[in-house]
């Protein structure tokens, strides 16, 4: 086996997979017809256009998968498919979790059982209870409401998690 100089690999010239014969020139037609090209003329909201993005590279993508699956039938090389394929992947799930953060929707670390998390619950606690004094309840009631909420809240992060998860996982049904 012949011995790889390093050189000679970084200084080969790169020839693309395509000859200039077979390049597709896409009429205007075709090109105003396209669904991202409408987006962007309407100047629609970025939600929409990068709906129409997500569209185009979802296209592409399946594509490529057949010009790949053609070329492996045909024994040709199609390694560089895969990886225009792979890199077209990656676009498509950053161009949804950009997608998914315009519409409010961006996947948060919600930590129930976290440092944070029981700050914020306690702030709103105390609100609670300063609400208890500002409309002037009887203290005895007010403890007797606080006993009451804290039998009630045993076990509420468990129940919090499934609602979370629940939801999380209505979300993801409507972004497939």
């Amino acid at each position: 086996m012949p011995e790889i100089n390093e050189a000679d690999i970084v200084n080969r010239p790169i020839t693309p997979p395509q000859v200039l014969e077979e390049a597709v020139v896409v009429p205007a037609q075709e090109v105003e017809s396209d669904v991202v090209v409408q987006a962007v003329e309407r100047e629609d909201p970025a939600d929409s256009v990068l709906r129409a993005v997500l569209y185009g590279l979802a296209e592409e993508q399946s594509s490529l998968r057949e010009l790949r699956r053609k070329k492996s039938q045909d024994g040709k090389d199609f390694s560089h498919i895969s990886i225009k394929r792979g890199t077209l992947l990656k676009y498509m799930s950053e161009t949804l979790l950009q997608k998914q953060a315009l519409a409010g929707n961006a996947p948060v670390d919600l930590d129930l059982r976290g440092q944070k998390f029981r700050e914020v619950f306690r702030m709103f606690l105390q609100t609670i209870a300063d609400t208890f004094d500002e409309v002037h309840i009887p203290s005895e009631f007010r403890e007797m409401f606080f006993q009451k909420l804290t039998t009630n809240l045993e076990g509420w992060e468990d129940r919090a998690e499934k609602i979370v998860k629940s939801t999380g996982n209505a979300t993801q049904a409507l972004i497939e």
